[in-house]
């Protein structure tokens, strides 16, 4: 079938995987054309009647929109790996209502591995009502340490996505079955992160409250603009929180950025090689 919509959506706390989206994006538009042929030249001119839309699923307030799909629709959700599992905030989206639409996943990671993160997530999206009929591996920047796959995606990878989606919509069009997954293996255990980050210069915060507004979890104190004890073990470490700070005071504190760095440096020195993007769908 030629899908009714396209609806990418992205999780990006650090801008990554919202890279990824919007190349997926563009070559899904790109896919989506048809020709006008002349006697002396071809025209290719956009299927306007299948629009292909972004939605940023990061905090909970744009989880709780309503995203009402049909079983004519193409649903590709975009994440980032962490701790080899789906971000735990996606968790709670109630407002995601598949309808049997056709769904795809794609998970990002900072060139170590994805492990449990792809599975989880096609759980998730079965859960909801779609039918996950393939899923894309993608590279990007790792957000704990940007040397590790620096700069991607770059523009060889640009041009593995729009391939990618040319691909992904031609076999769609044909037709696929579900995809089969491990549904029935218990998940690994969730990672921890190495710690939770806070104002580390209070006397530069402007208290703009963006770091709040921007949690995935919701779990940082709106009038403190700290993450209460109670609620530490929440934190999936994403550091959205970090990335929207304009005045850049939120952080980790120096020792844990050590730590971190030398944790990050054993994963880089395993991982040497260049990994590619893949599209595996089923048959």
């Amino acid at each position: 079938m030629i899908p009714a919509r396209v609806i990418i959506a992205y999780f990006s706390p650090t801008g990554g995987t919202k890279k990824v989206a919007l190349a997926l994006k563009d070559g899904c538009s790109a896919a989506l054309v048809h020709q006008v042929k002349t006697p002396s030249f071809t025209i290719k001119l956009p299927t306007t009647e299948v629009p292909v839309t972004t939605f940023n699923c990061l905090t909970a307030k744009s989880r709780h929109k309503d995203l009402q799909l049909t079983a004519n629709d193409l649903f590709i959700l975009a994440y980032p790996v962490y701790f080899g599992r789906m971000p735990w905030a996606l968790s709670e989206w109630p407002a995601l209502k598949g309808n049997g639409a056709t769904a795809v996943v794609v998970s990002v990671y900072g060139n170590r591995a994805i492990e449990d993160g792809e599975r989880e997530t096609m759980m998730l999206l079965k859960e909801h009502g779609f039918k996950v009929v393939g899923a894309i591996e993608a590279i990007a920047e790792h957000s704990q340490e940007r040397t590790l796959a620096q700069g991607r995606p770059d523009e060889q990878d640009q041009a593995d996505f729009k391939t990618i989606a040319a691909q992904l919509l031609t076999a769609i069009k044909q037709g696929l079955p579900e995809f089969e997954f491990d549904a029935t293996t218990p998940l690994k255990t969730p990672g921890k992160a190495p710690a939770v980050p806070r104002i580390l210069e209070r006397q530069r915060c402007d208290d703009c409250g963006r770091c709040a507004r921007m949690c995935p979890m919701q779990i940082i104190d709106p009038d403190t603009l700290e993450v209460p004890e109670d609620k530490a073990h929440l934190c999936m470490g994403c550091r959205a929180c970090m990335a929207v700070c304009k005045l850049d005071c939120r952080g980790l504190p120096p020792q844990v950025m050590a730590a971190v760095a030398a944790r990050m440096a054993q994963i880089k020195a395993a991982n040497p090689e260049r990994k590619p993007n893949v599209l595996k769908l089923a048959h």
